[in-house]
């Protein structure tokens, strides 16, 4: 059984690895959401001393990882986002080890963070995702999140500039 825990600096090298063996069967089909300098180390050690990564561990190893915290890009300001009064949290980097996806543990991951948000009172959850990954697009839509717009980050390569953004509502 996998369980879920706050990641420690001493685990950095091996999340550092989960991702770039994730942006690695990414780039093998062709979609290039990550690349060799996102997610970097500098994330990773950034989202670690802020106690904001989370790993998913299964027979004492990481095989998955995610970032919770309240950080939205300043793109989604145009985003018509459903909670507009509430405590949002935003969700990124979500990432299940090559050889454990499609497996179920994607959508684990994501009910661990929905019983998360609703442990420290959030209302809804917040994220984007690369227009061009469709599996990562499903997920997140067969886990009752809602597509509400999309956003173009300029500074990304120009085929993997669109994000489409999604907000699932938290019922406490």
């Amino acid at each position: 059984m996998a369980d879920t825990i706050l990641a420690e600096e001493h685990q950095t090298e091996e999340i550092f690895h989960l991702y770039q063996a994730c942006a690695e069967v990414l780039a093998a089909q062709a979609i290039s959401q990550w690349d060799e300098n996102y997610p970097g180390r500098d994330f990773i050690d950034r989202a670690i001393r802020n106690k904001e990564l989370y790993v998913m561990m299964e027979d004492k190893s990481i095989i998955g990882a995610v970032i919770l915290n309240e950080e939205e890009t300043l793109e989604w300001e145009a985003i018509e986002w459903r909670d507009v009064i509430g405590k949002p949290l935003v969700l990124h980097g979500l990432c299940i080890s090559p050889t454990h996806q499609r497996k179920g543990y994607g959508r684990r991951l994501i009910e661990w963070c929905d019983n998360y948000a609703k442990e420290q009172d959030y209302t809804s959850i917040r994220l984007d995702t690369f227009d061009g990954n469709p599996v990562s697009n499903q997920l997140y839509l067969h886990n009752d999140f809602q597509l509400r717009g999309f956003v173009e980050f300029t500074h990304r390569p120009s085929d993997a500039q669109r994000y489409n953004c999604y907000e699932k509502w938290i019922t406490i």
